[in-house]
């Protein structure tokens, strides 16, 4: 579970604004989403999962994709705010907690780590390695900004560590990002 400091950072993020990163607008995000989705498949999954998943700007495109989709936040705010993006879509089921602590008892075909793996400990990222090896029954796809972060660890940083569990990936690097696929 990511350090109280990190919590509190990111509850008074999502407290100042709906979309502190403006997933729904920039033009990052967007080319990070469409590098995703491509990486991703057209699916279908039967039962994938997102971690982090944040206002649930992505997810809304993940969950077409999906024949049951699983979301998991640990900023309430946040959670709140996928819950309504996501209202009409009946395949989605929320989790509210914080990885590895609130994994879920499921075993996913699809498991996206969108810039969530930053804000863990390495002790949570060993567990969360620990958890995917066991968990998972198709690709785990990590996406993570390889710039300078405010955490301890930064992208590149965090996959070396996930590396420790699930084995070398086949990477995509982009200009500001790159698109980690284990499995």
């Amino acid at each position: 579970m990511p350090h109280h400091d990190v919590l509190a950072h990111l509850t008074r993020l999502y407290a100042a604004s709906d979309d502190p990163w403006q997933h729904r607008t920039s033009a990052y995000e967007a080319a990070k989403y469409a590098a995703t989705l491509d990486a991703i498949g057209s699916g279908p999954f039967s039962n994938a999962l997102e971690v982090g998943c944040g206002n649930g700007t992505f997810a809304i495109l993940l969950a077409q994709r999906c024949e049951y989709l699983t979301l998991m936040e640990c900023i309430p705010a946040a959670m709140a705010s996928a819950r309504s993006a996501l209202a009409a879509n009946t395949n989605v089921n929320f989790i509210q907690g914080a990885a590895p602590d609130a994994l879920p008892d499921m075993y996913p075909d699809l498991i996206l780590l969108s810039e969530v793996l930053y804000f863990l400990t390495p002790d949570d990222i060993g567990q969360l390695g620990d958890w995917l090896t066991t968990h998972a029954t198709g690709p785990v796809i990590a996406v993570n900004w390889i710039g300078p972060t405010d955490e301890p660890l930064d992208g590149n940083a965090a996959i070396t560590l996930l590396t420790r569990s699930l084995g070398d990936p086949a990477t995509k690097q982009h200009k500001q990002f790159r698109i980690d696929t284990f499995g």
